[in-house]
């Protein structure tokens, strides 16, 4: 079983990027930022929780196909990998 993927290309903020995802159901959005570009890591947030975690890029595919194959559940990748402090500034409100 495959994972599908989208690109949100838009200028919109970040925090109405994830409303809009959060809206039509997807379960992990996987942001890259400038901080990829130094620590080849992106940031996964999960719908549910708004939880976000630091993921090196090598393990993104393995570790979100356990997650929708439910082999590997939410908390145990918040335990594995690095949380991430939400930002004001992500709550779309501009």
């Amino acid at each position: 079983r495959g994972l599908s993927t989208k690109v949100d290309a838009s200028n919109a903020a970040i925090g109405r990027r994830y409303a809009r995802t959060d809206e039509l159901g997807v379960p992990f959005g996987i942001t890259v930022d400038f901080d990829t570009l130094t620590d080849n890591a992106v940031t996964i947030r999960e719908r549910d929780s708004m939880a976000q975690i630091r993921v090196p890029i090598a393990d993104v595919p393995r570790l979100v196909q356990r997650m929708c194959d439910e082999r590997t559940s939410w908390a145990d990748a918040c335990d594995r990998y690095p949380g991430v402090a939400s930002d004001p500034a992500e709550d779309g409100d501009d």
